[in-house]
Formats: C-alpha cells, sequence, structure tokens
C-alpha cells in the first residue's frame, strides 16, 4: 500500500487489545474523542495551546467544542493528505481511547508521529501498543525510512513512549517551534533498518 493510497482509505489496523480505525461521524466516536482532545493534561502537549503565552495563569482555556469537533478537523487534514490519524479502539468495549497520528511527511520517506491518550487508560502501555502497529505499517507498507518523535521537554510520559519504542534521543531543542508553541522540545528518532518490531 503507498503513501497515495492511504490517503483515499486509512487501513484499519489490529493489535492485541486495540482496533486502530480511522474516526466516524458517529456520536459515539464525538463523544470518546472530546473526553481526551478537551482535557486539559492531554492536550497541554498536543503543540496546539501556547501555556508560556497564557496571561491568565496557566489556565486551561475555555472552548466550545462541538460533538463533531474531531471528525471534521481530522477528516481536514486527510482530505488534505497532510496527515494519517488512527483512533484507538478497544476491542471489548468499542470505547475510543485515543489516537495516533503520522504527520509532516517528508519527501514521501520521513514522517513524524504523535499520540494522546484519555488519562484514564494512562499507564498502561496502550500508546506503545498502538505506535508499534502504526509504526511497522509506515516501515512496511508505505515506505517511510524514518519516523521521529518530537516531545516536551516536560512531557515525560511521551518520553517514556518513546524510548520503550526503541526510538533513539538525537537532540535537544531550545525554544524551538512546535507546532503552534514556542518552547523546549526533545527529538526521538528511528529509522527502518534499526526498527525490530
Amino acid at each position: 500500500m503507498s503513501l497515495e493510497t492511504s490517503f483515499i482509505e486509512l487501513p484499519r489496523l489490529e493489535t492485541e487489545r486495540l482496533i486502530l480505525r480511522q474516526i466516524t461521524d458517529s456520536t459515539d466516536d464525538g463523544r470518546d474523542s472530546l473526553e481526551f482532545i478537551n482535557d486539559y493534561s492531554v492536550y497541554r502537549y498536543w503543540g496546539t495551546y501556547d501555556e508560556a503565552g497564557d496571561e491568565k495563569g496557566h489556565r486551561k482555556p475555555k472552548r466550545k467544542i462541538k460533538l463533531d469537533y474531531h471528525y471534521r478537523t481530522t477528516m481536514k487534514e486527510f482530505r488534505a493528505k497532510r496527515e494519517l490519524s488512527w483512533l484507538m479502539v478497544l476491542k471489548h468495549s468499542g470505547k475510543v481511547i485515543g489516537e495516533v497520528v503520522l504527520y509532516d511527511f517528508k519527501l514521501k520517506k520521513q514522517a513524524d508521529i504523535g499520540y494522546r491518550v484519555n488519562k484514564n487508560y494512562w499507564g498502561q502501555g496502550f500508546a506503545t501498543e498502538a505506535c508499534k502497529a502504526v509504526i511497522e505499517f509506515a516501515f512496511k507498507d508505505l515506505g517511510l525510512s524514518r519516523i521521529q518523535i518530537r516531545c516536551f521537554k516536560d512531557n515525560t510520559g511521551s518520553v517514556r513512549v518513546a524510548e520503550k519504542l526503541g526510538f533513539k534521543k538525537e537532540g535537544f531543542i531550545r525554544m524551538g517551534a512546535l507546532i503552534n508553541v514556542i518552547t523546549d522540545y526533545y527529538i526521538y528518532g528511528l529509522l527502518s533498518d534499526e526498527y525490530r518490531g
């Protein structure tokens, strides 16, 4: 499967505990997604909220998010061929608990991977499990030669996931741009010939 084909129909992936699939406009997907995209402890590290620029004492910004918000924004990026985004769905219950995203594709050989998980499911290995499936797909099916993770310096959970996945710490960026935020962050990289599955 090529990158172009994946942007026509996102492939469904499966792990021991999870189904990884494209978001739908169903009420269940919307409701479950809002639990993590609207949670400050999760979205503060997504690169869209500038905590340093928050003049209100670093409080969670008030925002009204509609039920279909995540579907609309995810599909907009998918149709523009900028992001491949999989929901993490628990096999035993069908509940959406997070997502994994491949984005910032370069020369059809490199991409970044990002992940976020509902905080009620932190510490149970779901991010690592989901990312393994997406990384394998990216190297074997899409033919990528490099995947990288950029994570906030103080995001210790993301650092642990990167290290468990076998990524190598390649650098520390001081006050660099990470999506829409200026912050200190680490860069981790994994090459296809280093991947052990």
